[in-house]
């Protein structure tokens, strides 16, 4: 996924995530960390100009995400030349989802992603463990769901912006990698 590289430094989003609140009134010590590794990465890699986006206590399973989306509307409108998530993990919990970010969208709007700490940066070319890491973000759903004995039906009933059909098929491939 090696992009054309004709990003002259523009503006970086810094998206940041944390599924659980921590029950703060202010912003979680989470966030909070992932803004100080995102602003120093952006600044590594030469972004001066950068925004945060970011979803303190919303899940990842979902990509209906309020800073998530804005961050996706700043893209198409032409607004971000990079996104940087601490990991990978960050942006969903949703592989096909995610797959379709790293994939198609980011490609297509010419986005550098940076996922600083699973060493991907698509400047740098394809790294071949992305799609493995993207999978093994939503086993680790999946196990916690389970150690946490949350019933199956609650998973079923879960928001999700992916057809039925595509689920169920996420969840047998997952199950089968799991055999």
């Amino acid at each position: 996924m090696k992009l054309s590289g004709n990003h002259n430094f523009g503006t970086a989003a810094l998206y940041c995530r944390l599924s659980r609140d921590d029950n703060m009134d202010a912003e979680s010590n989470s966030i909070q960390n992932q803004k100080k590794i995102l602003q120093k990465a952006a600044k590594e890699k030469g972004y001066i100009d950068t925004l945060f986006f970011v979803d303190d206590g919303i899940t990842g399973t979902t990509m209906k995400r309020p800073g998530f989306q804005k961050m996706i509307t700043a893209i198409e409108a032409g607004y971000i030349s990079a996104v940087f998530v601490k990991d990978l993990s960050r942006l969903g919990r949703n592989y096909i989802e995610v797959g379709r970010l790293t994939e198609e969208f980011f490609p297509q709007y010419d986005v550098r992603l940076v996922a600083v700490s699973d060493g991907v940066d698509s400047d740098e070319g394809d790294n071949e463990f992305t799609p493995f890491r993207n999978i093994m973000n939503v086993l680790f759903c999946f196990s916690t769901v389970f150690a946490n004995d949350i019933k199956a039906h609650s998973i079923a009933k879960a928001p999700v912006t992916v057809s039925l059909r595509e689920r169920r098929l996420q969840v047998l491939f997952l199950f089968r990698c799991c055999l």
